[in-house]
């Protein structure tokens, strides 16, 4: 009678830690969509948050995908959950592909394709439904130690030691959706016998014996043998864990307060200034870098740990150098400047970088790219140029240059420029270079030239020889952004 009590007392004690859980992380009034397999774990996470919906005013649904691994075992299971879960009057949707196909066409494991199939159905399935609704999975004490160990064989760094959360946020292709994992602290034991105090059926899966699979394996044949040198191995793993998060938290936080300070994210890329980063600590360092990067690829992406070692190398090598990150982004060291950006075909765009095209004067003149107005007034009259924009460019030239032709072009090898306040001509290249123009912007630089050369690179500098006196008539010619 007492043993009796007793189980019923810890089957009880498991829907209450679920209901704590999920109160802990708001999860009271969502909808959830229940990811169950027909294993042990998924019915029983299932069968409590059924039994408490009521108590956290939830709504609740089953999700069940079938991997076609196992033939008609697999139908089998889906049968299962579908006939299980109808029984209880909760909506059950199931999908399914044949994943060892998927492995092959990407040439990745199986449980990669497996586990990328399954949470697409699951993603798309909750955007379809557009309810906003939790996926919640049955992940317990040892798969989280699994997973930890696991982080640890594959050279995880902090955040892979802390294992799953119990709440997280994660991005499917370009779909975003928090998932909620309330079992991490139950163990696979109490489990099974919250399962049999409560009649819950489920069904057994014969790939969770074949070592093929890597956490199987782990499980079987890694955990045991370390279990020869500490027999507490999942209590020391799953303590290695929670200091992990500790640490990783504490790092994020301080992270998140420099940040704003540090980093310029634009339209198209992101600027990290290279004097403050050199000054913090190297854990921080790397840690800005590995946001930046995730920041400008996207979660979806893989970032890895060489990625951000190339990004660290870069911020103390010279100007210029490069490399590639994934989703197409290149980052590069731009003097004071680290920049993450994805390539344009600006330049293809243009018909021809070095033809030339005539500015009217006065009037107006449009390019693939610009409209370029030119007009005389007096240099302090802004009445023509009231509405310039932000992007626009803006070049004020001696008058006395409005009687010969004037044209627009970029750069062409060996060209030579005499900037103002300077007797002596220079390389354009070098006058652009210690200009610090990112060298992926340096065709783009529009040049005013008339038959005496460089009269001005457009909204940087005018020709020594085509300054307009003090206190006496210009031209002004404006360049205004196209739009495509």
């Amino acid at each position: 009678m007492i043993k009796a009590l007793n189980i019923h007392m810890k089957a009880l004690s498991i829907e209450k830690t679920i209901l704590n859980i999920a109160n802990t992380h708001g999860v009271k009034g969502q909808n959830l969509s229940l990811a169950v397999s027909g294993g042990p774990d998924s019915m029983a996470m299932a069968h409590a948050l059924i039994k408490i919906k009521n108590e956290i005013s939830s709504n609740v649904e089953v999700l069940h995908f079938n991997h076609q691994i196992r033939g008609e075992a697999a139908k089998s299971d889906s049968v299962f959950v579908q006939t299980y879960f109808d029984s209880l009057g909760i909506a059950t949707y199931a999908s399914e592909k044949n994943v060892v196909e998927l492995s092959k066409k990407h040439k990745i494991s199986l449980e990669d394709a497996a586990r990328s199939a399954r949470y697409e159905f699951f993603a798309s399935h909750i955007h379809e439904k557009n309810n906003k609704s939790i996926l919640i999975l049955g992940h317990n004490f040892e798969d989280q130690v699994e997973t930890i160990l696991m982080h640890i064989i594959r050279g995880s760094g902090l955040n892979g030691l802390q294992g799953m959360a119990e709440m997280s946020h994660q991005t499917i292709g370009n779909l975003g959706i928090n998932i909620f994992r309330p079992m991490l602290t139950l163990s696979k034991d109490s489990i099974l016998e919250y399962c049999s105090v409560n009649n819950i059926p489920w069904r057994s899966d014969q790939t969770n014996t074949s070592t093929e699979y890597t956490r199987n394996s782990v499980r079987l044949e890694l955990l045991p043998f370390l279990k020869k040198y500490n027999s507490g191995i999942y209590k020391s793993i799953d303590k290695l864990g929670h200091s992990a998060k500790r640490d990783y938290n504490y790092i994020s936080a301080k992270v998140e307060e420099i940040w704003p300070s540090i980093a310029t994210i634009m339209d198209d890329e992101i600027r990290i200034k290279l004097n403050p980063l050199s000054k913090l600590h190297p854990s921080l360092k790397w840690r800005i870098l590995q946001k930046a990067a995730k920041t400008a690829t996207g979660e979806q992406q893989d970032v890895f740990y060489k990625h951000i070692e190339s990004m660290l190398d870069i911020t103390e090598g010279t100007t210029g150098r490069s490399i590639d990150l994934p989703g197409g982004f290149i980052v590069t060291k731009v003097y004071e400047e680290l920049l993450i950006f994805m390539p344009t075909d600006a330049p293809s765009k243009i018909t021809n970088l070095n033809n030339t095209t005539l500015i009217k004067i006065p009037g107006s003149t449009f390019t693939e790219r610009w409209k370029i107005s030119a007009f005389l007034q007096t240099e302090n009259d802004c009445s023509h140029i009231k509405d310039v924009g932000t992007d626009s460019l803006m070049a004020s030239l001696n008058m006395n240059l409005s009687n010969e032709p004037l044209w627009v072009r970029y750069r062409n090898p060996g060209d030579i420029f005499q900037p103002s306040g300077m007797t002596n001509s220079k390389k354009l290249q070098d006058f652009m270079v210690d200009s610090k123009i990112p060298r992926r912007d340096r065709d783009l630089v529009p040049l005013i030239v008339s038959n005496k050369g460089i009269a001005a690179v457009v909204g940087l500098r005018i020709a020594e020889w085509a300054t307009p006196p003090k206190h006496n008539r210009v031209l002004r010619i404006v360049f205004n952004p196209r739009t495509p």
